[in-house]
């Protein structure tokens, strides 16, 4: 089946609610899709709803923050349950979710009263910025169901005219996070094992996306250090990692070089593989459902891969 399994809404970091990133994938010919927010399934029954009317495929899935120190992998896991039933599915996922969800909400709460001081003038809160992103008044239930994220704070501060209106996210992270003008606040995140130990509790697949950033999308360098990115591998599929993500690397012929070298290592170690844009949505910077696709095999059985 033709799939792109990384997609983004509102309830994460992207610019489009799941049913409009359903629609769109529809438009762009699309078979099986997943919606797979930063630590949050919030979305995902409203997405298969409207996949379902849409006759589309819809794996419940979601992109989980990780820090592994024994590694120093500071990135993502996506987490798929392609056998669950919508409503129920993941549980004991969701019950790790839950506490990222709190962090991040505390953390953003945190950076506006960090901004607050920097334009005292100007009035900046957060049930102020929830209206702006969601454009609804404030819902204390849906605040909590939201994965709050530094672009939601990004894009309040330009709504509000605090930061100039041409400025990328990219310059405003260096700004106002690495030249200490916003105050720090660090999230706990979870650890490789625990991610396997809850996904595949529920009876999920843990898959790497993206790999290639870990080599900055160098190709070249990535080819020099193939022996680096096999024995990361090798550490990944001892942890329990079922599947490596083929990626779209802002042009065809590096996704093409890229991903070829990515299952060149990784097939030998027994990994399946997804293919996903990490589509962000219109006006994001990331808009790229249409851009990459790939014919998914489909998902392994359980046993097959443990």
């Amino acid at each position: 089946m033709i799939s792109n399994l990384h997609l983004h809404s509102r309830f994460s970091d992207g610019m489009s609610w799941p049913e409009d990133v359903a629609l769109e994938a529809a438009r762009v010919g699309l078979d099986m899709v997943a919606l797979t927010d930063h630590d949050t399934m919030a979305g995902v029954e409203r997405f298969a709803r409207q996949c379902q009317a849409l006759s589309l495929v819809a794996i419940p899935a979601c992109e989980i923050d990780v820090f592994e120190p024994q590694i120093d992998y500071k990135s993502e896991l996506l987490a798929y349950f392609p056998y669950a039933d919508i409503k129920t599915c993941a549980p004991a996922t969701k019950r790790l979710l839950n506490d990222s969800l709190t962090q991040r909400r505390a953390r953003l709460e945190f950076f506006i009263h960090s901004a607050q001081e920097l334009y005292p003038d100007i009035p900046l809160s957060f049930e102020d910025l929830f209206k702006d992103k969601t454009t609804f008044e404030f819902d204390e239930q849906l605040a909590q169901r939201i994965s709050w994220s530094k672009v939601d704070l990004f894009l309040y501060l330009k709504a509000r005219r605090c930061i100039h209106p041409e400025m990328n996210y990219k310059t405003f992270k260096k700004r106002f996070f690495a030249n200490k003008m916003l105050k720090k606040f660090k999230l706990d995140k979870p650890n490789i094992a625990s991610i396997v130990y809850a996904v595949h509790a529920d009876g999920g697949f843990v898959v790497v996306p993206h790999l290639g950033h870990l080599w900055d999308d160098d190709y070249s360098l990535m080819y020099k250090e193939r022996e680096k990115l096999r024995s990361l591998l090798a550490w990944f599929r001892r942890a329990g990692v079922d599947g490596i993500e083929l990626y779209w690397y802002n042009s065809e012929y590096k996704s093409a070089k890229i991903n070829e070298l990515v299952r060149e290592v990784a097939k030998p170690q027994g990994f399946f593989f997804t293919y996903g844009s990490d589509c962000h949505g219109a006006g994001s910077g990331k808009h790229t459902i249409m851009k990459f696709k790939g014919q998914f095999e489909g998902f392994p059985t359980r046993k097959s891969i443990s």
